[in-house]
């Protein structure tokens, strides 16, 4: 699909959705629009701004409507355009039925849905511009690999599986780092010494490595992360421990969930009924087969002991609670 970016000026369509779950790539898309007609106009003027949850649909077609001094096409970009009910979008679909000349309305959103009568209409001429995130995890790994390839680095399977590892999935979050790796290692291929020597691991990706050594069974890893967190954080072991124990909460009752689910259902079924990311599910499909409901059972009480310890004010301190549950969370059969 043509990007406005790529257009002559004659091409530029009246009206686009640019929309995903890709928000770099989305801010991107949004910024090759600007440029366009900044490029076209030599001036900002020609590009108003409006927050969908601010303004209403009414602010925007009024400003379309309404005749100024300047020249060229006019962009009005509106935000968080996904805010806006239904209804309100099918009066731009109205409004497109006969366009102010000139004009260039973009509506950016994180999801429109493709059954709106906007969106159908847009998508037949090529208006829609959306970028989503891969949901398998190996499409992650490979959306890392093609996004170092962009920044003109080299960056390995291995490399990305271990960048992910570090710093988890966010996109926000993996561009950040990519850059500060591709500076780093200059020409050369990227390490994943390169990566420990940058790149600071995030505590929910601490913790995500953690409920995988759980998944795994493999008690060694599983504490050797635990004393990582403990070791990196600067907000305290107490602290930690209560982050940690509620997020292996979160985890077995993620995995109790996913028993109760058939087990010929798809990820990405699984993801929507638990509200996971689909990566995520295909984990805990995985990692099902190593538990059953009695495991879990004793898995859960044993967090329930250490839970009950922390805020009844035992005399075992949040730290060595949550160790105790974690290990009879590791060796619950």
């Amino acid at each position: 699909m043509d990007e406005p970016a790529d257009a002559q000026p004659a091409d530029l369509k009246p009206a686009y959705l640019i929309c995903g779950s890709d928000q770099p790539k989305v801010r991107r898309g949004v910024a090759r629009l600007r440029k366009r007609v900044f490029d076209e106009t030599a001036s900002d003027l020609n590009i108003s701004l409006f927050d969908g949850r601010e303004r209403g649909v009414a602010d925007v077609l009024q400003a379309a409507d309404t005749a100024t001094f300047t020249l060229g096409t006019r962009l009005l970009l509106v935000s968080a355009a996904d805010a806006w009910k239904a209804a309100d979008r099918d009066r731009v679909a109205d409004y497109l039925a006969d366009p102010v000349p000139g004009v260039c309305l973009a509506l950016v959103g994180e999801t429109f849905r493709k059954t709106e009568r906007l969106t159908k209409l847009l998508e037949k001429s090529g208006q829609v511009l959306r970028y989503d995130l891969p949901k398998r995890h190996a499409e992650v790994i490979e959306w890392v690999r093609g996004r170092a390839r962009a920044a003109g680095a080299r960056l390995g399977a291995a490399e990305a599986r271990h960048l992910v590892s570090q710093v988890g999935a966010d996109p926000d979050l993996l561009e950040t780092e990519l850059a500060k790796l591709v500076a780093y290692a200059a020409a050369r291929p990227i390490t994943a010494a390169d990566i420990d020597a940058v790149c600071s691991p995030t505590l929910d990706a601490r913790i995500y490595e953690l409920t995988d050594a759980v998944g795994r069974r493999d008690a060694g890893a599983a504490f050797r992360v635990l004393e990582g967190l403990y070791a990196a954080s600067g907000k305290g072991a107490d602290a930690i421990a209560h982050s940690t124990l509620y997020s292996l909460v979160r985890y077995i009752g993620q995995l109790a969930s996913v028993m109760d689910l058939p087990a010929e259902m798809p990820p990405a079924e699984v993801a929507g009924a638990l509200g996971v990311k689909p990566y995520t599910a295909q984990k805990l499909l995985e990692q099902r087969a190593r538990f059953d409901r009695r495991t879990l059972e004793r898995a859960l009480a044993a967090l329930a002991d250490a839970q009950a310890a922390m805020v009844g004010g035992s005399e075992l301190d949040a730290e060595f609670s949550l160790e105790l549950a974690l290990g009879r969370v590791l060796a619950a059969r």
